[in-house]
């Protein structure tokens, strides 16, 4: 049976959601808090999302952020709402797979979520494994780092980390962020733990890519990912004279 989280509190919001949505097969379970959805669709695999935008306890971009962290993109999320035109087009610009306009209406919510379910189906199938930065790339659904060199396991906690510096490689990923999107706590309460992690996926990602990535600490503000260009820099010298690399004397002068 395929699961869903809501995260409504308006009760008759949620009674109609609910109700809907367990006629159509669907396992619910209704939550008060961000971080309390967040716990449980970690741990148990969740098809579907439903968040209601009028509910002071939740911020779309966190939740995206999450998804793309913890659970890609084959877990839906619907957002309900006001029948607002700005408000929909400002939702659904963030990154949600499908609006629905307050009061739901149980024929349109059962629609559009069996639409959106039939559009993650056809990506999935056809999507990538996940991020790549030079030879290496971030293999989602078998949770591992792999690259011709080797295929390296990822626990849960890295492989949100991969993904997040994969995807924005080259760029800072900021303390923060990971805090707020991996973590889901303050920064503070979550930097041992962050730095822990990072020096995990450091050592993974060299037995998968040797030197040909390099995963960078800036200081006072997060960490970066980048490709190198192993030829570059590799320590071995040269022979001025013809190019070659010097692996014995000088040649004499004639």
């Amino acid at each position: 049976m395929r699961r869903a989280a809501l995260l409504i509190e308006d009760g008759e919001t949620s009674l109609v959601v609910r109700t809907s949505l367990e006629c159509a097969g669907f396992e619910c379970r209704t939550f008060t808090d961000m971080v309390a959805l967040l716990r449980a669709v970690r741990r148990d695999r969740h098809a579907l999302i439903v968040a209601d935008t009028t509910s002071t306890s939740v911020d779309c971009a966190a939740l995206l952020g999450w998804r793309t962290s913890w659970l890609g993109s084959d877990v839906r999320m619907i957002a309900l709402g006001p029948d607002d035109p700005r408000c929909i087009a400002r939702t659904l610009d963030l990154g949600v797979d499908d609006y629905v306009t307050r009061p739901v209406r149980s024929p349109e919510l059962l629609a559009r979520v069996s639409a959106s379910l039939r559009r993650s189906e056809v990506s999935h199938a056809t999507a990538p494994a996940g991020p790549s930065v030079g030879s290496c790339s971030v293999d989602r659904t078998a949770s591992a780092i792999v690259s011709p060199v080797a295929s390296v396991a990822l626990t849960t906690r890295e492989l949100a980390l991969a993904l997040m510096l994969f995807e924005s490689a080259g760029q800072v990923v900021t303390r923060h962020r990971i805090a707020r999107e991996v973590w889901g706590q303050d920064p503070e309460l979550s930097a041992r733990s962050i730095e822990q992690h990072i020096y995990q996926l450091r050592r993974k990602l060299k037995r998968c890519a040797r030197d040909s990535i390099v995963l960078r600490g800036v200081y006072g503000s997060g960490y970066r990912i980048d490709a190198v260009d192993v030829m570059q820099g590799a320590g071995t010298p040269k022979d001025a004279r013809n190019g070659g690399p010097l692996n014995g004397p000088w040649p004499r002068a004639a």
